[in-house]
């Protein structure tokens, strides 16, 4: 199974309009605690962002407030978040196409994380596999929805409250498909 952008789009959007609420307070948590901790906590932060949307696609209830839930998986988050920083950073240093090319390792690894693995590194190593084996069309979705986050700037940064959560929704949906386990929700 293979990544399509246009069905990461579609998740993002429906996902988005059955709880807006939930999903705009959890992006401004996210966002509030990331930046308080100096960037060093958006790991965590995002696999219980992650965990809250696989509630969401099996089908469960959840709350913004689920966000937190990625402090039991601390360490992990903390070393996909760190390290895959980096290892994009990098990428991006060397020439935009290597950096675009590697964007859509932190989306990877940090479901990886979410689904239950307990070692960053492993995490990241199993991501690299999923990059590999989607690299240019996991490149491309990841850079649509990079393009609809950014729309959310053309309103005095208020779009960002509609444009932020879709595409994190549709690159938790990007990282499922590249997992193995399709664009659409369970249940």
């Amino acid at each position: 199974m293979g990544i399509d952008t246009g069905a990461c789009l579609s998740a993002g959007w429906e996902g988005f309009k059955k709880n807006p609420v939930n999903h705009i307070v959890a992006v401004l948590l996210v966002g509030a605690v990331s930046s308080v901790g100096m960037g060093l906590l958006t790991g965590p932060m995002m696999v219980g962002y992650m965990r809250m949307m696989m509630r969401e696609a099996e089908g469960q209830t959840t709350s913004a407030g689920d966000v937190f839930k990625g402090f039991e998986d601390f360490v992990p988050g903390l070393i996909v978040g760190l390290l895959g920083s980096i290892i994009v950073s990098a990428g991006y240093a060397f020439c935009f196409i290597p950096g675009l090319l590697l964007a859509p390792l932190m989306p990877y690894a940090l479901y990886i994380v979410a689904a239950g693995e307990k070692d960053g590194v492993a995490a990241l190593k199993r991501a690299f596999d999923m990059l590999q084996a989607h690299l240019v069309p996991g490149a491309i979705c990841w850079f649509v929805l990079s393009l609809v986050a950014v729309l959310g700037l053309v309103g005095c940064f208020v779009g960002l409250l509609v444009t932020a959560p879709i595409a994190a929704i549709g690159s938790f949906y990007m990282a499922r498909m590249a997992a193995g386990e399709g664009a659409l929700a369970r249940g």
